[in-house]
Formats: C-alpha cells, sequence, structure tokens
C-alpha cells in the first residue's frame, strides 16, 4: 500500500539535497522509518504532504548510498532498500566509513481526499549507536530481588527507550523504566523464575550497543 517515488531514490550530488516523497495513502496510521547507509551521514528532513511524506537528505561523501524505507513495522516497502548514486566532490566523511542516518515518524490515516486536515505528529530524529548503557541488571539478575541498569540517551538525539526481557519459558514479571531527567533511565525489573534471559534496550527501532544483552538469573 505504501510506495516511494522521486529522484532522490536513484541519486543525487553531495551538498545538495535530494528529495523522494513516500504516499501512504489509505495505507492507515503507523509508523514511517526511513534509513540512509552510506559513505557520510545525510542531514534529513521530512515534510507532511496531502499524500504522505516529503523525505530530503544531503549526502556529504560520494558512493553508493542504501535507502531503506519502513512502514507500520519491520517490513520494508515494495522497492526498498532503494540503491542511490551520489556523485561530486567528499565534503566529510572518510574512505571507509559506513554512517547510518535515521528518521521515525509516527503517522496517521491519511486518504487522497484534498484538504483533509492532518493531525503532525513529532518527528524523531536519533542515533541508537551513542546510547551508554551500565548496570549489574545487564549481565545477571536474582529471583525476588529488584534487578536494575541505567540507559544514558543524552547524547542520542530524541526518541522512545523500549525494553523487553523475556525468559526461558514466559516474559518477564515487571519492567519499570524511569525518566531520571535530561534523556537518563533508570530501569527496574523483577524475575520468578531462573534461567537466561533476553534482554532488549532500543531506543526507537533500534538496538542500542549491546543489545540484546543476555542475563543469567541464579
Amino acid at each position: 500500500l505504501v510506495s516511494a517515488f522521486g529522484p532522490g531514490l536513484e541519486g543525487g550530488t553531495t551538498g545538495v539535497a535530494s528529495e523522494f516523497m513516500v504516499n501512504t495513502c489509505n495505507a492507515g496510521a503507523g509508523a514511517l522509518s526511513v534509513t540512509i547507509d552510506g559513505p557520510s551521514k545525510v542531514k534529513m528532513d521530512c515534510q507532511e504532504g496531502p499524500e504522505g511524506y516529503k523525505v530530503s537528505y544531503t549526502p556529504m561523501a560520494p558512493g553508493s548510498y542504501l535507502i531503506s524505507i519502513k512502514y507500520g513495522g519491520p517490513q520494508h516497502i515494495v522497492g526498498s532498500p532503494f540503491k542511490a548514486k551520489v556523485s561530486g566532490p567528499r565534503l566529510s566523511g572518510g574512505h571507509n566509513l559506513h554512517e547510518t542516518s535515521s528518521v521515525l515518524v509516527e503517522t496517521v490515516t491519511k486518504t487522497s481526499a484534498m484538504g483533509g486536515a492532518f493531525t503532525s505528529f513529532p518527528m524523531f530524529s536519533s542515533d541508537a549507536s551513542k546510547v551508554v548503557s551500565c548496570g549489574a541488571g545487564l549481565s545477571k539478575a536474582f529471583i525476588g530481588q529488584k534487578n536494575t541498569f541505567t540507559v544514558d540517551c543524552s547524547k542520542a538525539g530524541t526518541n522512545m527507550l523500549m525494553v523487553g526481557v523475556h525468559g526461558p519459558k514466559t516474559p518477564c514479571e515487571e519492567v519499570y523504566v524511569k525518566h531520571m531527567g535530561n534523556r537518563m533511565y533508570n530501569v527496574t525489573y523483577t524475575v520468578k523464575e531462573q534461567g537466561s534471559y533476553i534482554l532488549i534496550v532500543k531506543w526507537g527501532d533500534e538496538n542500542i550497543p549491546g543489545s540484546p544483552f543476555h542475563v543469567i538469573v541464579s
């Protein structure tokens, strides 16, 4: 139901904004995620239009960029990932660098009727690789105790922190995420059975460094 088109999906020039459209008409509400992998970070912008979203990005180094567009979950839309060839002088970025830039938009249901009123949702711009986590609860946990760790997202842009803990048979009993201010989070969880657990920490759509963590419960 979701399609993308425009010159920016095929290529562009360094230092110049390339644009493409993502048509979300009749696809219902969902999260639109656009990730661009390539030789440089790209400056991305996403603007709402009557039939979807106009995405622009400015590459800073020549080469191949992979544009992944997902809607409403982990599935790529038709044609994604798109390969764009960028030419022009290298403005920043090293030769072997592999950089990822992404943008996530919570969208609303759109229909083709022009003149409809659209609610605009916040646009998140974040980089999960800059999230730092620490604490005993990332590697071991004890039955009947509060197991804790901290997650520092202060340098990782704006997004939502998601934490899930799953045991050998069932999810863990309780996960409590408290925002301490300045995008620093304290996470507490309790478990009821022994064994090997998987702990996933995501900043928006992306796993933070180290996630999924393997936790031994004794």
